[in-house]
């Protein structure tokens, strides 16, 4: 359950299994976790709150990662929200940078790692 105090991390992952160990590893580290299956869903979420940071995979149905980059930087008002990328093809243009993406993680990724590259995500969002 996510309150008002929680650092907020939006995870948009299609498969139950990693949406669920993301979930654990970031609220062992304090964070308030929301979880969507794709960035369709990710985008209504946005349209209600604003989290310090979006975990983003790239392969999802309904609306892939790239598509919901795209579809939010147009949306949303003031700087992107720092995004750490989890994929099984990692490999991206230099572009990603204009959609606020920090870091990118191939999959299977160290949960560490992951939770490190989200603190490190907020604090440049806190800056």
């Amino acid at each position: 359950m996510v309150n008002s105090n929680d650092r907020l991390v939006l995870v948009v992952e299609d498969e139950e299994a990693i949406r669920e160990v993301i979930t654990d590893v970031l609220e062992e580290r304090g964070f308030g976790v929301v979880c969507t299956r794709n960035g369709a869903e990710a985008i209504q979420f946005l349209q209600k709150a604003r989290p310090e940071v979006v975990v983003l995979d790239l392969l999802m149905p309904v609306m892939h990662g790239w598509a919901f980059m795209e579809e939010y930087v147009e949306r949303i008002d003031g700087a992107p929200i720092p995004i750490v990328i989890v994929s099984v093809n990692p490999a991206l243009p230099r572009s990603f940078e204009q959609f606020g993406v920090k870091r990118i993680l191939a999959k299977p990724f160290d949960l560490d790692d992951l939770a490190d590259a989200v603190e490190q995500a907020a604090q440049t969002a806190a800056a």
